[in-house]
């Protein structure tokens, strides 16, 4: 089979326990009163989470517009411009957001409610300075950081025991696991790419054994244990736009 053969198979969004087909829309989501939807948003704050780009809002709009009024707690890695933290306080009336970037982007996020921290995501110590500093007991945590494969994994193992029963940790960009379309050596795929998050995710799904070689033994067992499910989308964009939504297990 060719090396890539295995990822031409994720073609539409897979479930644990079954799968479902997504069509591309077009349709902006309506809003049950006068705010602006989550697409009025992303359009104006210019985030490459809209339809011209990685067109990520349309899962966002089904996932997270249910929720608008009872989020509290939005944890997104990766800062930049800040556009995206602006889009989802504004989005959220009720949240605080905080988001953590290799560099200080403090003065991206000039509003009430936007908090940010300096850490590598890769890097435990600077994730859990940023959890003594904020706590946990996210609603949504988000990865939009640095897209490699340590960075990607390492987030993951070590943050999901900070998120809520129920809630969701979103990783974007799970498309940098392919190396014939981002060949770049920063993202760290080893040459038969078996340590991608893309790998890991499917694994996970065939299996439910969650294997990573950026993980430690517990993080992996507590993943096992505290997954309810995972939906991997894939849009056909020239960005070949790949996102990983994994729900944790409501606390019973």
């Amino acid at each position: 089979m060719n090396k890539h053969a295995l990822y031409t198979l994720i073609i539409a969004s897979f479930t644990i326990g079954g799968c479902s087909t997504m069509k591309n829309s077009t349709t902006a989501g309506k809003a049950s009163d006068d705010r602006p939807t989550i697409y009025d948003l992303c359009a104006k704050y210019s985030s490459d989470k809209c339809g011209q780009a990685h067109n990520f809002i349309t899962f966002y709009d089904r996932l997270l517009t249910p929720k608008r009024d009872s989020i509290e707690r939005f944890f997104e890695i990766g800062i930049l411009n800040g556009a995206s933290h602006l889009m989802w306080k504004d989005f959220f009336p009720n949240a605080d957001i905080f988001g953590i970037d290799l560099k200080d982007y403090s003065d991206k996020g000039l509003k009430d409610g936007i908090y940010t921290f300096v850490a590598n995501q890769a890097k435990r110590e600077d994730l859990q300075a940023f959890i003594d500093k904020y706590g946990g007991d996210f609603d949504v945590i988000l990865d939009d950081g640095g897209h490699a494969m340590d960075h990607q994994q390492v987030s993951l193992g070590f943050l999901f025991k900070y998120l809520k029963p129920g809630g969701y940790f979103i990783i974007e960009d799970v498309h940098t696991s392919l190396p014939a379309f981002y060949p770049r050596e920063e993202f760290n795929v080893d040459d038969d790419e078996s340590n991608t998050t893309l790998r890991m995710i499917e694994n996970y799904i065939r299996t439910s054994f969650m294997v990573s070689e950026f993980m430690t033994q517990e993080e992996m067992m507590y993943l096992q244990k505290n997954i309810e499910s995972i939906e991997l989308t894939y849009r056909t964009t020239k960005l070949h736009s790949t996102m990983c939504i994994i729900q944790k297990k409501e606390e019973w």
